[in-house]
């Protein structure tokens, strides 16, 4: 019985060194929910390269493809110096409706310990590039 009237799915991702990819089972998902919207949260649905490379030749263009039909309506993500981890945040992507632009912000100290500020600073259509983020900053 066709009951449901959305599907959420949370954090769909394949695992690297995993012979499977979450392509396969995340198609058959979307095929069951026929007309019914799909929301992915936190998705990442890159290709990962698997154990044996099994992933990596086969199909790949039917994967790509497949995510990329997904269209993004909302995003966040934290901008950070190109190999650390989480620490220090030089800004922020967003996109905050489905036919907003994407927006890049500069995190900024204020004076005196007074907290932090975020500074629009790249607005496009379409999702920028690391390169163009930091053209930007």
């Amino acid at each position: 019985i066709e009951q449901d009237d959305v599907f959420i799915i949370i954090a769909p991702q394949s695992m690297v060194g995993v012979d499977s990819s979450i392509i396969g089972p995340l198609r058959e998902m979307t095929e069951a929910a026929g007309d019914r919207p799909v929301i992915l949260v936190n998705p990442d649905l890159t290709d990962k390269v698997s154990s044996q490379g099994q992933q990596n030749v086969r199909g790949r263009q039917d994967r790509m493809d497949f995510a990329n039909s997904f269209k993004t309506i909302w995003h966040f993500q934290n901008i950070y110096v190109s190999g650390t981890s989480y620490f220090p945040i030089l800004g922020s992507m967003t996109k905050l409706s489905p036919r907003g632009a994407w927006v890049a912000h500069q995190r900024r100290d204020l004076k005196d310990s007074g907290g932090e500020v975020y500074v629009p600073i790249l607005s496009s259509e379409e999702k920028p590039d690391g390169e163009e983020i930091l053209e930007a900053f």
